[in-house]
């Protein structure tokens, strides 16, 4: 339960300290003194949006602080579970929300500094706010099927059938996007293949241009090489004259002093390593004029081989032959690529059937759970309509399967298309009277009564939801005398089971209340302050008779009052 409620600073609230008890919690006031300012600052620690305006003094920081104890066991489990905090030794929890004058805000649980994400996620688990536009949210088809799904209590199952969903949802864009590949692909294929078969006709080898140049080079010149290499040979060790012999008859006697001076010693021996070194030029001229090789038909082959070259880079724009190879290579890889696209098309449209066919399975799952709960809830709306008013209603559910002609589920022979939420679309349908067609909520319910439904429904939910704490904004909207009544019983009844905060302008629903508070306001000095307190027996009377008859109760007005406050205590 929410046992203590603390604004500071925020809207009309200069500073205010609730305590609320277990039960039927009841809150009126004067208009405009701050009823929806008291719900918009619950709204702060539920995790909704601060805004800076609502900052009653600009230089001082705004404070709303909800304490929540006497939580239910499966409540404080769930709370145990997260590890950015911990609860209280006796099992409380205080969440704060903090707005400063920049409209900058924080949050707390337990004094720890939390996100915001988490603060909803916690305070979720604690409050269930229901105002006057969710009367509307009831209206909406997915809030209907998300009100049958609560009751059903199909959460694994709709875990489990959402995590299969994303599943089916990643493969067809998988699918989707390599589709999109091929249609490119198709387009390219020609032209590439007729690349890849051009460049794989040339033969292009790594290497191959530069030393096919290198080649020609030396055939171009082969004579002119082989007239300067055999002269070389000559001069240098064939002829009786030859260098190598003259260097030869130098060294000679040279060898004969060199022990006598060092320096003479070490010439002499580097004339030795040149007399070794003519020797060794010597032969390489040789074996390279050996090689060397006038060839008409090779020199042929290489200049159109040169030439092929030289055309295959002006038409692919590139600037040597080894780009051509790399070209050929990547051209080669893409066309391969191209080839296996169809293979992985087919190899995720299998995994995509197989994946589908599991969705349906759990669909189908969901979808029972949901069928099973379907009389019950009827049943159950039923009763508490009567107990609202409705003496006559009846409530149903349709419960539909999603068909489209394009649906990727195919069930009993139809095609379906899996919904974030299943494979059904539900339609809370309402009879009000014998003999009158049932229809849709929009349709055949008014304001007034669309409230009572909401809170039959909410009643029905009572024994499968375990939110500690229930707000009520001013729903009995559109109702008054006997019915108003009727729907304060149903109230206290929710009140067994969850704490209940009201806000109502009935004097019927506020007689039932185990607690009243009142909201009004004062002016002091340029100020306007809101103030809340919890009224006293005789308070609660003058103020539930001045809701039955004015500002100026009459006598008649404050002995009903009694009588309606007296006979709920």
């Amino acid at each position: 339960m929410l046992q203590h409620l603390y604004i500071k600073n925020y809207a009309l609230f200069k500073e205010t300290h609730i305590d609320f008890l277990q039960g039927l919690n009841i809150l009126t006031g004067e208009t405009g003194a701050g009823k929806s300012l008291l719900i918009g600052a619950l709204g702060l620690i539920m995790g909704k949006r601060a805004d800076s305006s609502f900052v009653f003094l600009y230089d001082e920081k705004c404070i709303v602080e909800g304490t929540f104890g006497r939580l239910p066991s499966i409540i404080q489990k769930q709370l145990n579970a997260f590890e950015e905090f911990d609860l209280e030794e006796n099992g409380e929890i205080t969440i704060r929300r903090e707005i400063r004058p920049n409209g900058k805000s924080r949050a707390f649980i337990n004094d720890t500094p939390v996100s915001l994400q988490l603060l909803r996620e916690v305070s979720s688990l604690l409050l269930d706010m229901h105002g006057q536009h969710d009367n509307q949210v009831l209206l909406s088809a997915d809030k209907q099927l998300d009100l049958l799904d609560e009751y059903a209590d199909c959460s694994d199952e709709l875990q489990q059938y959402q995590a299969q969903l994303k599943i089916v949802d990643s493969l067809s864009q998988q699918i989707a996007e390599l589709e999109e590949k091929e249609r490119a692909a198709k387009g390219q294929w020609e032209y590439l293949k007729f690349q890849v078969d051009e460049l794989d006709k040339a033969g292009l080898q790594a290497n191959e241009e530069d030393e096919l140049e290198q080649e020609l080079n030396l055939l171009q010149h082969s004579e002119e090489i082989r007239e300067a290499l055999g002269g070389a040979i000559e001069l240098l060790y064939q002829v009786d004259n030859s260098i190598y012999n003259q260097l030869s008859e130098v060294i000679v006697p040279l060898r004969k002093v060199s022990n006598v001076n060092q320096n003479l010693g070490e010439s002499v021996q580097g004339l030795d390593e040149m007399l070794e070194q003519i020797k060794e030029s010597t032969f390489s001229f040789q074996e390279m004029l050996e090689r060397v090789e006038t060839d008409p038909e090779r020199l042929a082959f290489i200049e159109e081989r040169l030439a092929l070259y030289h055309s295959l880079k002006l038409k692919y724009q590139v600037q040597s032959g080894q780009e051509l190879v790399d070209l050929y290579e990547r051209i080669a890889t893409q066309l391969t690529e191209f080839d296996s696209l169809e293979e992985n098309i087919q190899r995720l449209r299998k995994e995509f059937e197989q994946a589908v066919n599991l969705l349906g399975k759990w669909g189908q799952q969901l979808e029972s759970r949901r069928l099973k709960a379907q009389p019950l809830l009827q049943q159950t709306v039923d009763m508490l309509l009567a107990q609202v008013g409705f003496q006559k209603a009846r409530f149903m559910i349709d419960i539909k399967r999603n068909f489209h002609e394009n649906g990727s589920l195919e069930l009993e022979g139809a095609r379906i298309k899996p919904l974030s939420h299943g494979i059904n679309k539900v339609y809370f349908q309402i009879q009000t009277n014998p003999g009158v067609p049932a229809g849709p909520l929009s349709q055949i319910a008014s304001g007034g009564e669309i409230s009572r439904v909401m809170l039959a429904i909410k009643a029905a939910l009572a024994e499968k939801s375990s939110f500690p704490v229930m707000i009520f904004d001013e729903i009995d909207t559109g109702i008054s005398g006997e019915i108003a009544k009727k729907v304060g019983v149903v109230m206290q009844q929710l009140a067994n089971k969850f704490q209940i905060l009201s806000i109502t302008h009935l004097p019927q629903i506020a007689a039932k209340g185990k607690a009243h508070f009142f909201i009004r306001k004062k002016v002091e000095g340029e100020k306007t302050f809101s103030s809340v307190s919890q009224l006293d027996h005789d308070a609660r009377i003058q103020v539930v008779a001045q809701m039955l008859s004015g500002d100026e109760p009459t006598a008649s007005a404050i002995k009903n009052a009694e009588e309606l406050i007296t006979v709920n205590e």
